[in-house]
């Protein structure tokens, strides 16, 4: 009497992602590092001003409003290049 034999299961792909994915992650990667870094430190030197004298700060808002553009931008340009780095990974 012969028994049937099944097939050993087939076992499905690791997920992966695919070269725009990777290099929209690479790319939004350059560009949340160095922004990130630079709000952060632009950020606790407005702290550290809020502190010692607020009215000078909301004197010289016109002058750090440029800063916040310039930093928060890219940083936003850069999370939004990540996160769509990653939605682009193959799902099986």
């Amino acid at each position: 009497m012969n028994e049937p034999t099944t097939p050993p299961p087939v076992p499905n792909p690791p997920p992966g992602g695919n070269m725009a994915g990777c290099a929209l992650f690479a790319i939004g990667g350059l560009l949340v590092i160095p922004s990130g870094l630079c709000t952060a430190i632009g950020g606790i030197g407005l702290i550290a001003q809020m502190f010692s004298d607020p009215d000078e700060l909301v004197r010289d808002f016109s002058d750090y409003f440029p800063f916040v553009l310039i930093t928060l931008i890219p940083l936003a340009i850069g999370i939004a290049l990540i996160y769509a780095g990653l939605r682009t990974r193959r799902r099986d």
